[in-house]
């Protein structure tokens, strides 16, 4: 792991692996559980450049607001709107689109994990299921082991925003979460929850594998 561990230090300064234990590592390092930690890992570094890339790109766009230098002589009003149209794009779509990527990324992390502990022969059906039906079938299972309120809770939590962030780009409404919602605020829970869900299935999964042997 030699280049991700001494990758660039733009943004926060930190490296990517770094940015990815403040959400997720495995306890047990299994290699299925190791993927999912660089997943969550890459989803954090991209909030984290993304985040700091926003506010750069936000600051140089004001500053040259206040400067005037981007106003085109008999154009000053023209000029002015398309500077403020850049200022919104940049606080609004992009902060929500980024948000939105996290959490779609992470619920499909999340799901591919659920593949790997559905790993029985009649498990087959589950796999094309949804995120809840995946984690309905592994919280049954793994009721002695996990928190199934809180697991639940939080596949519910990721399943609502994935959902509502589709509908954002498909139907430009917000389902049933309001797309102010959508934000760096959001993407930070996402990767917390996602994380919280993993670390009950690692521990589900331990407790399968060792009834086994």
């Amino acid at each position: 792991m030699g280049d991700a561990e001494t990758s660039g230090t733009e943004g926060s300064g930190r490296t990517i692996l770094e940015l990815g234990d403040d959400y997720f590592f495995s306890l047990h390092g299994r290699v299925e559980f190791i993927v999912f930690e660089y997943r969550v890992a890459s989803l954090a570094w991209l909030r984290d450049r993304t985040l700091q890339s926003v506010e750069s790109e936000l600051a140089e766009v004001r500053a040259t607001r206040t400067s005037g230098a981007h106003r085109v002589p008999g154009w000053e009003g023209e000029s002015d709107l398309v500077l403020d149209e850049a200022l919104a794009v940049l606080d609004e779509d992009t902060r929500q689109i980024s948000a939105g990527v996290i959490v779609v990324a992470a619920a499909a992390a999340l799901e591919s994990l659920m593949n790997q502990m559905l790993n029985q022969p009649s498990d087959t059906r589950f796999h094309r299921a949804g995120l809840a039906r995946k984690a309905d079938e592994l919280a049954a299972r793994w009721q002695a082991a996990i928190d199934v309120t809180q697991f639940l809770e939080d596949v519910a939590w990721l399943k609502k925003r994935r959902n509502a962030f589709a509908h954002r780009l498909i139907d430009d409404e917000s389902g049933p979460t309001p797309v102010e919602a959508f934000g760096d605020d959001m993407a930070h829970e996402a990767l917390e929850r996602t994380s919280a869900i993993a670390w009950m299935l690692e521990k589900g999964w331990e407790q399968h594998l060792t009834s086994q042997n």
